[in-house]
């Protein structure tokens, strides 16, 4: 039986992206810190602990383009082109969705930033998007988790 593995570098740049230490996941995760930092070693991780890592949500309340890009999000769902300047989270979220809503843009985001981080995103500017905006998102979230 194989095992589904990723390049360590890619869960490194979402450490990163998302602004998680190997500490904070190894608490989040439940898998032993000294098993996380010996992935480097090894130049791999497994699949789990990269979904488990997607699902985890984002620490910062700031985003750039290029963190993004870095971390795997396609550059067509991105609205803000200026590759540095900071956007709030929530901000972005919304603005992402509001422009190029469909369920491929709300699986790159819930990975990216967890599905928790964008229903409150919506709630909290609940008046700048449409109801049927929040119920496409929501029940497409909760296709998600169902089909995990």
């Amino acid at each position: 039986m194989t095992t589904m593995k990723t390049e360590h570098k890619n869960f490194e740049a979402l450490l990163k992206a998302k602004g998680i230490s190997k500490k904070a996941f190894s608490s989040y995760s439940g898998i032993p810190y000294y098993t996380v930092a010996g992935w480097k070693k090894s130049g791999q991780v497994p699949a789990y602990a990269m979904k488990l890592l997607e699902h985890m949500p984002s620490a910062k309340e700031q985003v750039s383009a290029s963190e993004l890009l870095e971390a795997g999000l396609p550059k067509a769902i991105l609205w803000n082109n200026d590759p540095k300047k900071k956007v709030p989270i929530d901000i972005f979220i919304v603005a992402t969705l509001k422009r190029a809503y469909n369920d491929f843009v709300v699986e790159k985001l819930a990975a990216f930033f967890g599905k928790e981080r964008i229903l409150s995103a919506l709630l909290k500017y609940k008046d700048h998007v449409s109801d049927r905006l929040i119920e496409r998102v929501i029940g497409y979230l909760q296709k998600i988790k169902t089909a995990a």
